[in-house]
């Protein structure tokens, strides 16, 4: 009897304890399993801040009246639908301005050093207008050599007005928007102009380059595609491009040009939307 109950009370402790190691080794296995599921909460901001700085193409001219402001407007719409965080937009774009035109805003509208430094995201439209100026005073005169010297002239305008911007924000990411060729109807006897806005758009990829956290978004070809050049050569009009002027963009138009801008600045959100 006495062997029985020593074995009885032994194998009791046994299971007793088998059965605690179980249930521990179980609790570790949960906690070790909750920690793996625990990810590094990562904080970002709670408002993002959109300058834009140019031309037209900021204005938004050619858009529709339903929706308004080109890619600006856009743009914010899908940073806060994507990053679910409040957008602010400040659109500084002013329709035929010139390099050296939106260089002076900056460097005289109060308002634009009021909001520059509180960006999070600047992004600027120029370029179009030094052609638009270069082929007004050349016409059908106009040639490759001249755009190719009207083009290092204005990279060297370029480099001061991302300069300037930088005077009043040193850490927002600048992505600076190509030009793009609307002129495949008019610049057809041109030799060579394809190649040469080509070449235009390589020279400013290579002075943003030069500054810190600025992105080229290259669209040269964005409205150049095979449906597009169907259209042109049927009825002289490329439908991504507006009516009235068949320069700026439409509302399909800015639709593109904003899908390639979100992808450049979705690839760089850790530079803007992390605080």
């Amino acid at each position: 009897m006495i062997v029985l109950v020593v074995i009885g009370g032994g194998l009791g402790y046994y299971f007793t304890q088998s059965k605690t190691s179980d249930q521990t080794a179980d609790t570790n296995k949960t906690e070790n399993v909750t920690k793996k599921k625990k990810k590094k909460v990562i904080p970002k901001k709670s408002t993002i801040n959109i300058v834009a700085v140019g031309d037209s193409l900021t204005e938004g001219i050619g858009d529709s009246k339903s929706i308004g402001g080109g890619y600006v407007t856009r743009l914010k719409n899908k940073v806060h639908d994507k990053y679910k965080v409040k957008t602010n937009a400040y659109n500084y774009g002013v329709s035929g301005d010139t390099s050296n035109q939106i260089m002076t805003r900056i460097q005289n509208d109060n308002k634009m050093h009021e909001d520059l430094p509180k960006a999070d995201i600047i992004t600027v439209t120029v370029g179009g207008n030094d052609f638009m100026h270069l082929l007004k005073r050349k016409g059908i005169d106009l040639t490759a050599t001249d755009i190719a010297n009207e083009q290092s002239k204005f990279d060297e305008r370029l480099k001061q007005l991302l300069s300037d911007i930088r005077s009043y924000n040193k850490e927002a990411p600048i992505y600076l928007i190509g030009i793009y060729n609307p002129f495949s109807i008019y610049l057809s006897n041109i030799k060579d102009a394809k190649t040469a806005f080509i070449n235009w758009n390589k020279g400013s990829a290579q002075v943003a380059a030069t500054v810190n956290d600025t992105y080229f978004i290259d669209i040269n070809n964005l409205y150049m595609s095979k449906k597009a050049m169907k259209k042109v050569k049927k009825d002289g009009v490329n439908p991504y491009l507006y009516t009235e002027d068949h320069f700026h963009p439409n509302a399909v138009g800015y639709d593109m040009m904003t899908a390639k801008v979100f992808e450049e600045v979705s690839k760089t959100s850790k530079e803007w939307l992390i605080k």
